[in-house]
């Protein structure tokens, strides 16, 4: 028994005609066999299938790369904020130290007393060790007598009793005050070199992310 053969004409996605054996039928109700109709409709379907398949793939594909964008662009605009806050940090504690290294004044002071204390440099271990603290005193625009703990301790003495130095304060608060150092100088400037090397880095991984990015992400 020969093979049948069945086709479809499609036009704009939609069948127009179907053809067994060469004759051709404006609908499946025209097609006389039924075993012709089930063929056809099966065809028919196979095709409406794959074209739903075709069009969901695409679909997905489009939608993974707005995900995709989605997500870059979300990861830039955190690295935006980010930059910006460090930037801003470093910004205000320049400007801070600024200003409070032009109101400062100087004055001879000497080293009374080395004060020893212990603390911890890691708690959860119990790791303990010794710092020095220098106990200057010296006489403020006042005329009163100052006798100051300094802020910055050093694991050991920087400074022995009696050496004379000199003291920077500010004297509206004479008690907020350091002895007049390179390593007191730098100390001020940690958080704003620290937060301005960030803020920068932040940056520049901004920039260089977009000019990599396709056009129109």
């Amino acid at each position: 028994m020969a093979k049948r053969k069945y086709s479809i004409n499609w036009e704009d996605d939609l069948p127009v005609s179907f053809e067994v054996d060469g004759v051709r039928y404006e609908s499946l109700e025209d097609v006389p066999n039924e075993a012709d109709r089930r063929k056809l409709e099966a065809m028919m379907e196979s095709s409406f299938e794959a074209d739903f398949d075709t069009g969901f793939a695409e679909l997905n594909r489009e939608a993974q790369k707005v995900n995709g964008a989605s997500v870059e662009r979300i990861i830039l605009s955190v690295f935006t904020g980010v930059a910006a806050l460090m930037l801003l940090i470093a910004g205000i504690a320049s400007v801070n130290n600024i200003l409070k290294t032009s109101r400062e004044e100087s004055a001879p002071g000497r080293v009374v007393e080395i004060i020893e204390r212990r603390e911890y440099v890691n708690e959860q271990d119990r790791i303990v060790e010794e710092y020095y603290y220098p106990v200057v005193e010296f006489v403020a625009s006042d005329g009163r007598h100052r006798s100051v703990q300094m802020n910055e301790g050093s694991s050991s003495p920087q400074y022995e009793t009696g050496e004379e130095v000199v003291v920077l304060y500010d004297p509206k608060r004479p008690l907020d005050a350091r002895i007049k150092s390179f390593g007191s100088s730098a100390l001020m400037w940690i958080l704003p070199a620290i937060t301005g090397i960030l803020g920068v880095a932040f940056l520049a991984a901004v920039i260089a992310v977009r000019r990599l990015m396709p056009p129109g992400e």
